[in-house]
């Protein structure tokens, strides 16, 4: 996933992709449309970058200033310098909050860090509302005119919008929202244990072979659950309450607009009953086909997360890839722009962010969770898709739902290179890929449709939301998960993203299908859309490169068929599978 530690619309604590604070330069304003500048890349590693908390009363006087100048009526080309000024330090300071999260998640003891993070997300809370009054003041005032042409229509537009999805009125909401993920952060990491043999024993311990152990993991599960979803119903009744603030009937809806969605939460209702229909099928096939080679496959493999990365490297330079993407990963690896390994105490996550004021992304990955090498090129997907993108404004935004598709898009490419990976097995591996894709599809859905129930009803008790999680995912993935799904950090973090998952990965489904065919279009397809990196929209965008509308055309039906016709499936699209 894409990790955005802080965002512009400061609603969502860790808002993914969505507004990125950033610096200012000669083209500040320009938007995707317009011809954008060559990204220049800073020289610097990050084991050696210090962080320094920001001067936030500096910055709250510069904008006093800039308010005051405003009402003068006199000052200009001063109050819009001073404006470009306030962008940079905005964006020192989403740097600076950049560096602290990054170095809590890879230790979630650190006090210091956890403290700093913390008074960063309530400082962008406030900073945001603050940036929307000055903007709005500004355009109103008799510097509208010149303003307007130096920030451009889609500068405007997006103050426009984002000012309806926060107000003063929420920040007290707002940072008690970030009080509350943190502490969900910070308890998640933490190891649960159950009794065996008068011995304390944690997930780790346990053989999933053995009944007793079974029985085991539920008991530790459902203590895990008591205390996360409790977390989680406070956030849902608090999320809710923001709404109304903010004049919705629906916290979904609001949601929707907070991620800067072309598509309703009606849609994405359509969307999962074609998924239901046509992709449960296929998942059972596949499941029943092939699960024992798959798994035998699995265990004989002892190829590693840290072995992709010569082979990212190789794929990258030999395998017909642009070669800016090769660039961006010699930058990363160079620069020590990336944190792999596990730990006790590293946050059990796998995300790439940005530090925006050098135009450096960074990679973070907990291998002692995600140990292959398809994680590795997931996140090089987003890698490369903020090394594209450079430096940002206050109120850009990267469309959720495409950068999925970078992510999972290029999954799929680089099942080239599994025969030198995996040699005999590697058939099974890519449909172990395929699998996870299709079932990625399934699951998105289904906790769409779980929190768009949960938070119709705010007052659902703990055991109630657990029964309709069952019951929703024995509809789609063909059995139940009852206590699990408190490990889905995105309905604490960014309610609502995980929608994103299925229609990102039909997508990276239709792009493997066009590979089988012809690997060169789809090579170009992934290539143009990897140039679509701010302040696109998603369905205009899905049009531009070649790939299909997932609600209103029949990709779905068409992937499924794709992978039945592929893997040799007993089962047909839209029937139950043998």
């Amino acid at each position: 996933m894409i990790h955005r530690r802080k965002a512009g619309r400061a609603a969502a604590a860790v808002l993914a992709a969505c507004l990125l604070f950033s610096a200012c330069g000669p083209n500040l304003f320009q938007t995707q449309a317009e011809e954008r500048p060559p990204v220049v890349h800073a020289d610097v590693d990050f084991s050696t970058l210090e962080y320094t908390r920001p001067d936030l009363d500096a910055l709250n006087a510069k904008i006093d200033t800039a308010l005051e100048q405003v009402s003068a009526g006199d000052k200009e080309e001063e109050t819009l310098a001073l404006y470009d000024d306030i962008l940079a330090d905005i964006s020192e300071l989403d740097t600076m909050s950049a560096i602290a999260g990054i170095r809590y998640n890879i230790d979630l003891t650190d006090e210091y860090y956890e403290a700093e993070e913390l008074a960063l997300d309530e400082a962008y809370t406030r900073l945001d509302n603050r940036m929307n009054e000055l903007t709005g003041a500004i355009l109103e005032s008799g510097y509208g005119k010149a303003a307007r042409a130096r920030w451009g229509d889609g500068f405007v537009e997006r103050y426009e919008v984002n000012s309806k999805l926060n107000s003063p009125e929420i920040e007290e909401l707002s940072i008690r929202e970030q009080a509350l993920v943190s502490e969900y952060q910070k308890l998640s990491a933490t190891e649960y244990t159950a009794e065996r043999d008068g011995e304390a024993v944690t997930l780790n311990d346990l053989d999933l072979t053995q009944e007793s152990d079974i029985a085991l993991y539920y008991a530790i599960y459902e203590k895990r659950n008591a205390e996360l979803g409790q977390i989680y119903r406070e956030l849902v009744q608090l999320r809710v309450e923001i709404a109304k603030k903010l004049g919705y009937d629906s916290y979904t809806d609001y949601a929707y607009d907070l991620l800067g969605r072309d598509f309703t939460k009606e849609d994405a209702a359509a969307f999962s009953e074609k998924v239901k229909e046509y992709l449960a099928p296929i998942s059972d096939a596949i499941y029943n086909r092939y699960y024992s080679d798959i798994a035998a496959a699995q265990a004989r493999t002892d190829v590693t997360f840290d072995d992709g990365i010569p082979v990212l490297e190789q794929a990258l330079k030999n395998g017909g890839y642009p070669a800016a993407m090769s660039d961006a990963l010699t930058y990363m690896l160079e620069h020590n722009l990336y944190s792999f390994g596990g730990g006790a105490n590293k946050m059990a996550a796998g995300y790439t962010t940005l530090l925006n004021r050098y135009a450096a992304p960074y990679m973070f990955v907990n291998t002692d969770y995600y140990t292959d090498p398809g994680t590795l090129f997931h996140e090089f997907g987003h890698y490369y898709n903020f090394y594209l993108m450079g430096e940002t404004l206050w109120n850009d935004g990267n469309n959720l739902d495409l950068a999925e598709i970078h992510s999972q898009g290029l999954e799929v490419l680089m099942f080239d290179t599994y025969e030198d990976m995996y040699g005999e097995d590697a058939s099974y591996i890519e449909y172990a890929q395929l699998m996870n894709l299709v079932d990625s599809v399934l699951q998105g859905c289904a906790e769409d449709e779980f929190q768009q129930a949960v938070f119709e009803d705010p007052d659902m008790p703990l055991d109630e939301m657990n029964l309709l999680h069952a019951q929703i995912y024995q509809d789609y993935m063909g059995y139940p998960l009852v206590y699990e799904w408190v490990d889905i950090h995105h309905h604490f973090e960014t309610p609502f993203y995980y929608v994103s998952y299925a229609t990102s990965a039909v997508s990276a489904l239709e792009l493997w299908a066009d590979a089988l065919e012809n690997r060169n279009k789809a090579m170009q397809i992934y290539d143009k859309l990897t140039q679509y990196t701010i302040n696109v929209e998603y369905l205009e965008t899905l049009k531009k490169v070649g790939l299909s509308d997932p609600f209103s055309s029949d990709c779905v039906q068409r992937v499924a068929q794709a992978l039945n016709d592929e893997m040799q499936l007993s089962g047909k699209p839209g029937s139950k599978a043998a």
